[in-house]
């Protein structure tokens, strides 16, 4: 009955390891956040994959600011064109640039940030 027991908790803790697993985003994990507002148009760059599928991404290259108001230039690139004025929150991974992005409100912004984006 022990066992029984035992195998069924070690289940239930497998299962909830594999919904953390896809609930959390990773590539935001450890990342450093800096905040930009979209006042540009995007580039719209069309790729096709191995088996000829055409998709197309859209790259935009924009000033951004850490909570602390300083500025970096970022480019990044997503699957459709993000609406003029947004603001986003992009996270930054040393070596790798922008790994994810979230349209984020004015409110959220910290106050350094905000004051640069204005």
């Amino acid at each position: 009955m022990k066992k029984v027991f035992a195998a069924i908790a070690i289940i239930v803790v497998i299962i909830g390891f594999l919904i953390a697993l896809r609930s959390v985003g990773f590539n935001r994990l450890g990342a450093e956040s800096y905040y930009v507002q979209i006042t540009e148009s995007s580039t719209k760059l069309e790729d096709k994959s191995p088996s000829g599928e055409l998709y197309v991404r859209y790259e935009y290259t924009l000033p951004a600011f850490d909570k602390k108001g300083n500025e970096k230039e970022f480019t990044f690139t997503g699957d459709h064109e993000l609406r003029k004025d947004a603001y986003l929150e992009l996270f930054i991974k040393k070596g790798k640039g922008v790994t994810s992005y979230q349209e984020v409100k004015k409110e959220e912004i910290p106050a350094k940030a905000k004051d640069m984006l204005n």
